[in-house]
């Protein structure tokens, strides 16, 4: 009897914990980043593109706190980080190109007129940051989609339905040096009105609200250029030569 009470208290607390879990798993932030198309890297907890040109998409369920009429941020950053400034390629937004590193900001978002050092309000670095970034400006229009978690369908563009707010931009990172990718983030600001907190500084800028690191978005890395023929022809000659080599070598030593 005591051992079927002791496993009736542990099935029950069982089903509680994986219904705490489904219901972590499957809630909707108020803020989070989607790719048409796109896959969920479950290592480092990201929504990547499949193609270096696709539609990435930001969401937002309006809260108090976090409403239409606010202004939104969306970061677009060099990945892996990039500490001096350099000539990376370009990528576009909406039909707007972005110079790696000469269009962008070295550090971590948001950017702040009154000081350009890390503080406690900035967004968490997340293994990102600092790095150069390219922050731009917009707000949520009328465009709705029912609501729906981009981690559980990171596939999906907006559904039929209405709840949640969507904002598009068409990306293009097919000019972007090989090896780098940009990794998207996405957030809502305030200024602080002293320094006490998180507000490092009297009017400092600092995140309110961030689409979680679980939600948040990155490109697929850049694909290695096919060789040149030249170049391809110089190979198989190289490889010819080595191979002359090692059988002259094998026909010395018998």
């Amino acid at each position: 009897m005591k051992h079927t009470y002791f496993s009736r208290i542990g099935l029950v607390a069982l089903t509680m914990w994986l219904g705490l879990f489904a219901g972590t798993a499957n809630a909707i932030p108020t803020l989070q980043l989607g790719i048409t198309g796109g896959t969920y890297d479950w290592s480092t907890q990201t929504v990547v593109s499949t193609s270096p040109s696709f539609s990435l998409y930001a969401y937002l369920l309006p809260d108090a706190g976090n409403t239409t009429t606010d202004k939104y941020y969306l970061s677009m950053a060099l990945t892996p980080q990039v500490s001096t400034s350099a000539n990376l390629g370009s990528f576009t937004y909406n039909g707007n190109t972005v110079n790696a590193t000469t269009d962008m900001t070295y550090g971590t978002p948001p950017i702040d007129a009154f000081s350009s050092s890390y503080d406690p309000g900035d967004l968490a670095k997340h293994g990102v940051f600092p790095t150069y970034f390219k922050e731009v400006e917009f707000s949520f229009g009328s465009n709705q989609s029912g609501a729906f978690n981009t981690q559980d369908h990171p596939t999906w563009g907006p559904q039929a339905g209405s709840g949640m707010y969507y904002n598009l931009f068409s990306i293009d990172t097919t000019n972007l040096a090989d090896g780098y990718a940009i990794h998207f983030d996405l957030y809502n600001t305030k200024l602080c009105p002293n320094s006490s907190g998180q507000c490092a500084y009297t009017t400092d800028t600092d995140i309110t609200q961030f689409a979680p690191f679980s939600h948040d978005a990155q490109s697929m890395g850049s694909v290695s250029p096919v060789p040149e023929p030249q170049t391809y022809a110089m190979l198989l000659v190289g490889l010819g030569l080595i191979g002359f080599t090692t059988r002259r070598r094998k026909d010395i030593s018998a």
